[in-house]
C-alpha cells in the first residue's frame, strides 16, 4: 500500500515522556502498512536512541534517524521532511500524543476537501490550546474566514507535495517561533485548508518538571527580533488595511500584550518586567498600527493604552486588580428527565476580588470596563467599552479528568443586571442545558471517565474559568443514569468539597454480545432438536413401512 501519512517526531532527550507518544503511534487505527513515523534523534545522550532502535527493528513502519544536536527542533523536522514517503506528513511532538483515529480521520478529511492543511482539534493537558477554531468542522477555510492563527504549533497534517512545491521548511537553529514561521507562511500558500473539530486528534500535554522547550524565562530582544519576524511575513503577504489589522491584532494579543498580564507577569523581577515593557512598546510602535486597536476587546485595550502610554507602573496596577477578578458558578438544579436525559440549571458570573479590582459599570446605556480612579485620562472611555451582556455566551464544559479533553454543552443562557453603588454593576447568567448519554460518545471520547464540570466565561476580554459547585442545600438527586449496550452510564459524583463531577461508565458491546450469543445457541439447539425429533419420525416410518412389506 502507499504510504498515506508520514509521521515525524523530533526527539531530544524525553526519558519517560515519550512513552505515551509511542503508544499513540502504534494504537492508530489507520492499517499499519498506510503511514510510516520518523523519529529523529537530535543527538539524545539519555536512553532514547537505543530504545527507539529496538521499536524501529519490531515494526516495519517505523524508522529512526539518529544526528548531532541542533538545539531545536527546525533541523530535525526538515530531516523527517527529507526522509518522508507519505503523502502527507504531519508533526508530533516526542512528549504529546495522537488520538487513536487521528490519522485515519485526518487523511480522510485532507483527501475528501482536497487540502493542503488539516488542523485537527487539540487538547491541552496543562498547555494552552485554541477552543474557538473548534467549535465545528470547516472545509476550504482562510485566514480571512477563520481565526487559523489561534493555532501556529506545527501539529498538523500537511500535504507533501504542497511543502516541497513551496520549498517550505523550518528555520534551523536554537531560535524561537520556528513554527511560527513555517506554519504562517503555510498558511498564506495552501489553497485548502480544512478544520478537524469533532474529534480529538492531538493531546498536548505540560510536563510536571516544566521542562518542555517551549518554557522557561526568554530574553526579550532575542524573542522579539523572532516576533518582528513573522509580522514580517504577514506583511509581506498582505496590503494595510482592514485584513492585516485581523491578522496583527492576534500578535497583539497574545505575543505582546498577553506577555504584560497574569500572575507570570508579576513574578519576574522589576528589572525583567522593565526589559520585557521596553521590547514590547517597541514593537507596538514599530509595527502595530492604532487602527488594530479598535479590534481588540476591553481588557486588551486597555492594556494597549497603558503600553502606548508608556505606564508600566499602571500595566503592574492592573494586572494585580486583573488577578482579583474571578468567575463563579453554582448548581442550582440536577434532575432526570425521560429518556435518561439530565437536566442541570446553574447561576454563574464574575467576582470581584477587592473594591480597588476592575470590574464592570454602566453609563447610560453603555457597559464599560471600570478601572480604579489613577487610570483617569490615560485609559479613554472608548477603550473601556463592554459589550452588552446578552451578547456573551457562557460555555458549560466537561473536562475529562485525566488528559483534559473537552466536550462543550449546548446550553442555554440569560444574564441578569444588578446595579449597585457608584453606576457599578454586576452580572450573572443563568445556564440550562440537557446532558444526553448519547452525546458523551462525541468525537472518539467514550471510555470510563470522571469529567468535571466548569464554565467559561469570556466578557470584554476578560476570560475566565470556574468549577460548577453544588450548595449544601441542593437537592442533587444522585443515581447511575444511561444507556447500555456500549452507549454511557453517566452518574453525578462529587470529588471534593461541593464541586459537581461526571462519573461515566461504558458497558461495552461484548456483554450484550455474551447475550446474544447465549440467544443464538439456545436457538440453535432449538432448532437441533427439532431437526433429531423430525429424524426419529422420519425413522419411525420408515420402520413401520419396512414391518409392513415384510
Amino acid at each position: 500500500m502507499p504510504v498515506k501519512v508520514s509521521v515525524v517526531v523530533p526527539v531530544y532527550n524525553p526519558g519517560h515522556y515519550i512513552d505515551r507518544c509511542i503508544a499513540s503511534i502504534l494504537g492508530q487505527s489507520l492499517p499499519a502498512d498506510e503511514y510510516e513515523t520518523i523519529f529523529v534523534d537530535d543527538g539524545s545522550t539519555d536512553v532514547t536512541p537505543a530504545r527507539l532502535d529496538a521499536l524501529a527493528a519490531a515494526h516495519s513502519n517505523i524508522s529512526v534517524i539518529h544526528q548531532e544536536n541542533s538545539g531545536w527542533p527546525g533541523k530535525p523536522r526538515n530531516v523527517g521532511i527529507d526522509a518522508a514517503r507519505g503523502e502527507y506528513v504531519f508533526f508530533l511532538d516526542n512528549d504529546d500524543a495522537l488520538g487513536p483515529e487521528a490519522l485515519e480521520r485526518l487523511y480522510a478529511t485532507a483527501s475528501r476537501t482536497d487540502a493542503d492543511i488539516v488542523i485537527g482539534k487539540m487538547a491541552g493537558h496543562g498547555r494552552g490550546v485554541p477552543k474557538n477554531l473548534f467549535r465545528e468542522n470547516r472545509d476550504r477555510v482562510t485566514l480571512a474566514d477563520a481565526p487559523l492563527l489561534d493555532s501556529l504549533t506545527p501539529h498538523k497534517l500537511f500535504r507533501r507535495a504542497f511543502i516541497e512545491r513551496h520549498g517550505l521548511r523550518y528555520p534551523e537553529g536554537r531560535r524561537r517561533l520556528e513554527d511560527h514561521v513555517f506554519v504562517v507562511r503555510a498558511y498564506f500558500l495552501a489553497q485548502s485548508i480544512s478544520i478537524l473539530a469533532d474529534y480529538i486528534c492531538y493531546y498536548h500535554f505540560a510536563r510536571p518538571d516544566r521542562s518542555n522547550a517551549a518554557h522557561g524565562r526568554f530574553d526579550p530582544s532575542y524573542y522579539y527580533g523572532y516576533v518582528r519576524e513573522v509580522i514580517g511575513i504577514v506583511e509581506e503577504h498582505t496590503e494595510p488595511g482592514p485584513f492585516r489589522d485581523s491578522l496583527l491584532q492576534r500578535f497583539a494579543r497574545v505575543e505582546l500584550l498577553g506577555r504584560l498580564q497574569g500572575r507570570g507577569f508579576l513574578e519576574h523581577p522589576a528589572d525583567y518586567r522593565e526589559a520585557l515593557f521596553a521590547e514590547i512598546k517597541a514593537v507596538v510602535e514599530e509595527r502595530i498600527p492604532p487602527t488594530v486597536d479598535q479590534r481588540l476587546a476591553a481588557h486588551f485595550r486597555t492594556t494597549m493604552a497603558l503600553v502606548r502610554a508608556g505606564r508600566l507602573d499602571l500595566l503592574v496596577t492592573y494586572a494585580e486588580a486583573d488577578l482579583r477578578m474571578h468567575a463563579w458558578a453554582t448548581l442550582t438544579t440536577i434532575e432526570w428527565a425521560a429518556d435518561e436525559v439530565m437536566q442541570l440549571v446553574l447561576d454563574a458570573g464574575f467576582r470581584d476580588g477587592a473594591a480597588s479590582s476592575i470590574g464592570f459599570e454602566r453609563v447610560g446605556e453603555e457597559f464599560r470596563l471600570r478601572l480604579p480612579p489613577e487610570f483617569a485620562g490615560v485609559v479613554p472611555d472608548e477603550a473601556r467599552r463592554l459589550p452588552r451582556p446578552e451578547s456573551v455566551v457562557p460555555a458549560l464544559i466537561l473536562r475529562r479528568r485525566d488528559d483534559s479533553a473537552e466536550l462543550t454543552m449546548p446550553s442555554t443562557s440569560v444574564p441578569r443586571i444588578a446595579d449597585g453603588p457608584g453606576g457599578a454593576v454586576a452580572v450573572t447568567y443563568t445556564i440550562e442545558t440537557q446532558l444526553l448519554p448519547d452525546l458523551m460518545s462525541a468525537g472518539g471520547l467514550v471510555r470510563d471517565a470522571t469529567w468535571d464540570a466548569l464554565v467559561r466565561i469570556g466578557f470584554g476580554g476578560l476570560a475566565r474559568e470556574a468549577r460548577v459547585t453544588i450548595e449544601p442545600a441542593t437537592a442533587v438527586r444522585l443515581g447511575r443514569r444511561g444507556l447500555r449496550d456500549g452507549r454511557p452510564v453517566i452518574s453525578p459524583d462529587g470529588t471534593g468539597p461541593g464541586n459537581l463531577a461526571l462519573r461515566v461508565e461504558i458497558h461495552e458491546p461484548p456483554v450484550a454480545w455474551v447475550h446474544d450469543a447465549r440467544r443464538r445457541l439456545l436457538a440453535w439447539l432449538h432448532d437441533a432438536g427439532r431437526l433429531v425429533h423430525g429424524a426419529r419420525r422420519v425413522a419411525r416410518r420408515a420402520g413401520s413401512r419396512l414391518r409392513a412389506r415384510r
